[in-house]
């Protein structure tokens, strides 16, 4: 009985330890974002078109921004590497569309399920584009 009850609690602990270091890495996305975004979601007042528009706007830089920052590491690495970073990027673009094809799913047929999309990928494009800027 003592040794169950031990299990469980470092099982628990264990978990707790996942949640926050989870938590830990996931960084807060709010102080990347242009001031312009953040004013034209603030303009949008909740209204899905607009806040699709925004959100657009947004991606398509960062998404620039993703580029440039790939293309900088696919410049300086061997072919080996090179090899390695298409194979990593195919595979985080795989990901991405599986989970934000998913995004919306709790609000299907609703008008807020493509905002919910809209902003995944591009909250998957600051986290990759941070990411690999990390790795210069």
């Amino acid at each position: 009985m003592v040794v169950g009850r031990q299990v469980a609690s470092i099982a628990a602990t264990l978990a707790l330890v996942l949640v926050a270091h989870a938590e830990a890495a996931e960084p807060n996305l709010d102080r990347y974002y242009s001031k312009t975004y953040t004013a034209c979601m603030d303009q949008a007042s909740g209204s899905t078109g607009p806040m699709r528009d925004c959100i657009s706007d947004e991606y398509d830089l960062w998404d620039k921004s993703l580029n440039t920052a790939y293309q900088s590491l696919m410049a300086s690495r061997t072919p080996a590497a090179k090899i390695q970073l298409r194979d990593d990027e195919r595979a985080w673009l795989k990901r991405t569309d599986h989970k934000c094809d998913h995004a919306g799913d709790q609000d299907e047929g609703g008008t807020l399920q493509q905002v919910e999309i809209d902003q995944c990928n591009l909250e998957e494009r600051v986290k990759r584009t941070l990411y690999l800027r990390g790795l210069h």
